[in-house]
């Protein structure tokens, strides 16, 4: 495989082709605009065919499917690979989502992850393992995330499925409302951090006030993605507005593979 190599790291993600006006296509550009023209991003697409249903969450993060994609990241230069699905990543599993990552860093030969693990070694860094889940998807799938993080260890202590039949209904959500009638939901006393999976989910410019109303800490599907992306490259992962995540307030440990 002939590769692109860079001065700058690069930092490569897999997106679900959902027809959507994603922010995950403007990250070089949201990147630069916080003062960190010390990495850029490339995100290229992969094929789904439908929606939040558990056979096609299983094709959708077939290696077969986002392998190809995952070398062609690696041959325009990215130095890391992020799949930025979180549904097609859990679906199967804590080791499924474990075996799919190094399948990616193996076809690649580079570090890769998904948002899974992202959300993961996100909890791991804050030290946190008492969660609430707030799910886009139709309950089966929200068990399935559910499900994935009690194998790693985080409990989730209160969820809620929205019903999502697909990303482009997951995009529409108007997430400040939600997570507002979420929280209102929870205990008042507490520090469990409030998770909100889907990367169709435009979130990283209102992460830091979504904490500001609920009180709490607030991780999102591109935000942990980007995190995590940012750690395996080795630079900084602080970023200003984004939230107590990408605000640095993390151990200085990552879950690479």
């Amino acid at each position: 495989m002939s590769t692109e190599r860079n001065t700058v790291p690069k930092l490569g993600f897999i997106l679900p082709d959902d027809p959507i006006a994603s922010e995950m296509h403007r990250l070089d550009s949201w990147l630069a605009a916080r003062g960190r023209d010390d990495v850029t991003a490339l995100t290229l697409l992969s094929r789904i065919e439908g929606g939040h249903l558990e056979d096609i969450l299983f094709k959708a993060g077939d290696a077969e499917v986002i392998g190809p994609i995952a070398g062609e990241l690696a041959a325009q230069g990215c130095d890391a690979i992020v799949w930025a699905c979180t549904s097609g990543s859990f679906i199967g599993g804590l080791s499924w989502a474990q075996a799919q990552a190094s399948a990616l860093a193996e076809i690649a030969a580079r570090p890769a992850t998904s948002t899974s693990l992202a959300f993961i070694a996100a909890l791991n860094a804050l030290q946190l393992d008492r969660v609430h889940l707030l799910g886009a998807y139709p309950e089966p799938v929200t068990q399935a995330f559910k499900a994935c993080l009690g194998s790693a260890g985080i409990s989730v202590e209160r969820w809620q499925a929205l019903d999502s039949p697909d990303g482009p209904s997951s995009f529409r959500l108007s997430l400040v409302d939600e997570v507002d009638r979420f929280a209102g939901s929870l205990p008042a006393r507490g520090d469990e951090p409030i998770l909100i999976p889907d990367t169709a989910i435009n979130s990283l410019d209102v992460v830091e006030d979504l904490e500001r109303r609920t009180g709490r800490t607030v991780l999102t599907a591109n935000q942990v993605s980007l995190w995590h992306g940012l750690s395996l490259l080795g630079v900084g992962t602080a970023i200003p507005g984004a939230g107590r995540l990408l605000a640095g307030e993390t151990r200085n440990t990552v879950s690479s593979t």
